[in-house]
């Protein structure tokens, strides 16, 4: 007999290239459209609200200005340049850049911009968002298939209510959370095809890259895994020794996946302890986050209030911390997702559980004790109910499954899944807009009827398909179109902060050093987005990261500059000399041409209004300093110390100057609004407090001083709504105010001997509070002296990197070496070849003793945990190589062999 399947082989035709791109196209055509759709619509909602390349807009909002887009210029910048990702110089004197790459940059599109001109960067940015909001509705679409076996037009409808669900259209700005959300079909589906096939590449792979892209949103991946897992096992449990046999497996695989990491998320998690999310604790006592009591009937009305959320155009929430979650996902899922309730082929145990499933994500948005699980044993800072996306997931499922059997359900199925939706229209009437409330009932009852009419047989499934795309389409385009709108869009004209004036401005900066070796800053009198040397490519002080190092923080507000420990950020404005000389500032560009400090800041450049000053008392990185200074303490709270004090504290130290570098003046008057509706007491000298005894009248404050002699005089003032102080010079008000939220030493200006100086404070209404206001004159001969001293022994750089320093110094006498580069560990120091132990000042700035003599220093840094999780990630790595192999290669040889030896 012939080998009948050998027959049908020989005589199957075999495809060329341009056949099986047919067939492959043929195939996945729905998958294609399901990705192509969403794109085209959210690019059109970007051209008509004029976003660049479509007008003159961009989509730089919120910390996408702050932050995500400033660390991609400085992303690209390294990838072009082939430096390390291991550290950045570029802001806050130095940080961890593996920790912020592991949050902000990690995503596989930001490695494409290699690619793209600088010049276009923001494009695309614009248009890798487009990307995967468009990725999130074909992922959704591959699922729905592979899992339910269908294939045709429906998977681009569901595909688009993933797709434009409010947390996409709320939150896109967020480009750091999309590709660990857009990817979470995927996750899951390697997790259903693990749990029913036992193949668990997809599930390895896809886990992995979801950490990988962004470890913290992949948290509620793992966490909705886990949740998924217990789903599946109740509604198909078979017994005990199967339920723990794939708990062991799906609980191997999914370390497997987390050791691929490892190399990654090792060293994100020290760096994490860092910061000062770190210091959380654990709510000890019940309470909400929606509602007003911390009871059953506030959890309750808080339900009834997400409930609310789940109509269609409303405007979603941006950043807002009293804001309800984002779940809103389209109508058609509202009205499908209630008739999987009512479908007879649904078993009750399934619907019970996707209920459940849904109601403790609901509940976990409202109890706190599980919103701090959630979101890794952590209280967000705004933008609330990060994993509400998984909401809208589960509810896209459940509709997309009671529409596959729709066949299946009867026009009383369709009446009650009416009234459901009428019950979560109805809650909304109060919370939400009645255009919203209005625009929702609308297309309900178009789907509600069309699906009565489909189940009556009336109208063919044609024509229930053509009506639902209409529906799904027209109302995607409207939420994308909403989405964006109410994001908002900002301008491009002054993005980065003046231009092109400021770009000659660096140029001519960056050409007067390209020939130096040493780590030099530079800085600006006022920031634009709080990471500017990210942005305009200069090594910075200021910086704003969620990763951001706390003893640093701790260390700027210590010493005078601006920090804000649970804002994640620290801030350089025009500060003192010391300031200045002791944090190796060597330029400081002004873009209003305004600036204080004429003491030691040298105009060398001016372009339009904007100037290059330069520090004539600019030392090098690594100088040495009297050891004591590795006494020097910082307090960690702000409201208990006085930086002046802290400053001269750190410059006798350093210095073995007996003598302080400051001056403090005594008031001589005070000003107020009223002295009997609004009374001002002095607890001690510097610290005041205040009381409004009438809500009506907007006070304000003023100290008066006058100056002692001939100098420059600085300023710290931290005043209960005093936000933008101003300073006068003999009654006459400084051209411009200073920006106090987060209070610093400022550096006033230059006064004459027997000048009046007054600092004054507009207050809020009916403002009661309390003030630090201290105003010192800098000593100028003691300053000079200290230089001297410390300027002496200087490290010469032979050889800068990303990472790492090196240089010789000959060094006079023992002491400390100091250098204002933030330390935390993985920072080593070697010396003359050998490692020496890093005595780091106040706990934040690199130093160690160095004797006399000449030296040779080296500095190196790897993040700590890195070769750890480098190890771990080889030994997982090799491993599912290995199951691959075994599993995939040798083990179905073997299987066709024994097959074909049956025959």
């Amino acid at each position: 007999m012939p080998n009948t399947q050998a027959v049908k082989r020989a005589k199957a035709p075999t495809l060329n290239g341009q056949g099986r791109f047919k067939a492959f196209f043929s195939n996945n055509l729905f998958i294609i459209l399901a990705f192509l759709v969403p794109f085209v619509l959210m690019t059109t909602a970007f051209a008509l609200m004029k976003v660049s390349p479509f007008g003159d807009q961009q989509i730089l909002v919120t910390d996408l200005w702050h932050q995500y887009f400033p660390f991609l210029v400085d992303f690209q910048d390294k990838l072009k340049n082939g430096e390390s990702l291991f550290w950045s110089w570029t802001q806050g004197g130095g940080v961890n850049y593996f920790a912020l790459m592991s949050y902000y940059l990690a995503s596989p599109l930001n490695f494409v911009s290699v690619f793209i001109p600088s010049e276009w960067l923001r494009e695309f940015l614009m248009f890798s968002v487009v990307i995967k909001v468009a990725c999130a509705g074909m992922f959704m679409a591959i699922f729905l298939r592979s899992v339910f076996k269908k294939n045709d037009f429906s998977l681009v409808l569901f595909g688009c209510c993933f797709s434009f669900c409010a947390f996409f259209m709320g939150y896109y700005w967020n480009t750091i959370w999309l590709d660990t959300v857009c990817i979470t079909p995927l996750v899951v589906l390697g997790a259903v095809k693990l749990l029913t096939e036992n193949k668990f590449r997809l599930y390895v792979v896809t886990l992995a890259l979801s950490l990988l892209a962004n470890y913290y949103i992949g948290l509620f991946t793992c966490i909705f895994v886990l949740l998924v897992f217990i789903a599946y096992n109740i509604v198909k449990w078979e017994n005990v020794k199967t339920f723990f046999t794939k708990l062991l497996r799906m609980g191997v695989f999914s370390l497997i996946a987390i050791g691929i990491t490892a190399f990654f998320l090792l060293p994100a998690f020290f760096g994490l302890q860092n910061t000062n999310a770190s210091g959380s604790s654990f709510p000890t006592t019940f309470s909400i986050n929606i509602g007003k009591t911390n009871d059953l009937l506030g959890v309750l009305t808080a339900i009834k209030e997400i409930l609310s959320n789940f109509i269609t155009f409303i405007s979603p929430a941006t950043k807002e911390a009293d804001a309800l979650p984002n779940i809103a996902c389209g109508t058609v899922s509202i009205v499908l997702g209630i008739l999987f309730l009512t479908s007879k082929k649904i078993s009750l145990k399934e619907k019970v559980v996707d209920m459940c499933l849904i109601f403790f994500m609901i509940l976990s948005c409202i109890i706190r004790q599980l919103d701090y699980i959630w979101h890794g044993f952590h209280f967000t800072n705004m933008i609330p109910y990060r994993f509400s996306y998984l909401i809208s997931f589960v509810l896209v499922v459940m509709a997309f499954r009671a529409f596959m059997l729709i066949d299946f359900s009867s026009c009383w199925d369709v009446i009650l899944a009416a009234l459901g939706s009428t019950l979560v229209i109805l809650f909304a009437i109060g919370t939400q807009e009645a255009y919203t409330i209005i625009g929702t009932a609308i297309v309900a009852l178009v789907v509600c009827t069309m699906l009565f009419l489909y189940t009556r047989r009336i109208v063919p499934k044609q024509v229930l398909l053509i009506v639902l795309a209409v529906v799904v389409i027209g109302e995607s385009g409207a939420t994308a179109y909403i989405g964006v709108k109410t994001t908002t869009v900002t301008g491009t004209y002054d993005y980065p902060r003046g231009g092109e004036t400021t770009e000659q401005v660096i140029d001519y900066m960056n050409s007067l050093e390209e020939d130096t070796t040493e780590l030099w800053r530079a800085e600006t009198t006022s920031t634009q987005t709080l990471n500017d040397g990210s942005l305009n490519g200069y090594n910075g002080l200021s910086m704003f990261n969620s990763m951001a190092n706390v003893d640093m923080t701790r260390f700027f507000e210590n010493f005078g500059m601006m920090g804000w420990k649970s804002g994640n950020r620290y801030t350089y404005a025009e500060g003192s000399p010391v300031t200045n000389m002791f944090m190796n500032l060597k330029y400081i560009i002004s873009r209003d041409g305004i600036y204080r400090n004429t003491y030691d800041l040298s105009e060398v450049y001016t372009v339009g209004n904007e100037k290059l000053l330069k520090n004539d008392h600019y030392i090098p990185m690594g100088f040495m300093v009297n050891e004591e200074l590795s006494g020097w303490v910082e307090n960690d709270n702000e409201d208990q110390f006085n930086p002046f004090d802290q400053q001269n504290d750190f410059f006798k130290r350093a210095t073995g100057i007996s003598d302080n570098v400051y001056t403090p003046l005594e008031v001589v008057s005070q000003g107020h609004y009223d002295y009997e509706k609004f009374p001002v007491t002095k607890s001690s000298y510097g610290n005041y407090s205040f009381s409004c005894t009438d809500a009506t009248i907007t006070p304000y404050v003023k100290w008066n001083y006058e100056a002692p002699e001939d100098g420059i005089y600085c300023m710290y003032a931290k005043i209960s709504g005093g936000d933008n102080v101003t300073v006068m010079q003999n009654d006459t008000a400084q051209s411009s105010t200073y920006g106090m939220s987060r209070p610093y030493i400022a550096c006033i200006g230059y006064f004459n001997k027997g000048d009046k100086i007054s600092v004054y404070a507009q207050l809020e209404q009916g403002q009661s509070g309390s003030a630090q206001v201290y105003v010192n004159l800098l000593n100028q001969d003691v300053f000079e002296q200290g230089y001297e001293k410390i300027s002496k022994d200087v490290m010469t750089t032979t050889n800068l990197t990303g990472s790492s320093m090196e240089g010789t110094i000959d060094v006079s006498e023992d002491g400390l070496f100091y250098t204002s580069v933030p330390y935390e560990e993985g920072w080593a120091a070697v010396v003359d070849g050998k490692e020496v132990e890093i005595t780091p000042v106040g706990g934040s700035l690199i130093a160690f003793p160095l004797s006399k003599g000449s030296h040779e220093i080296k500095l190196y840094y790897y993040p700590k945990g890195f070769w750890q999780g480098f190890t771990v990630t080889v030994i997982c790595v090799v491993t599912f190589a290995g199951l691959c192999t075994y599993t995939y290669i040798i083990k179905k040889r073997k299987n066709k062999a024994t097959a074909k030896s049956k025959k």
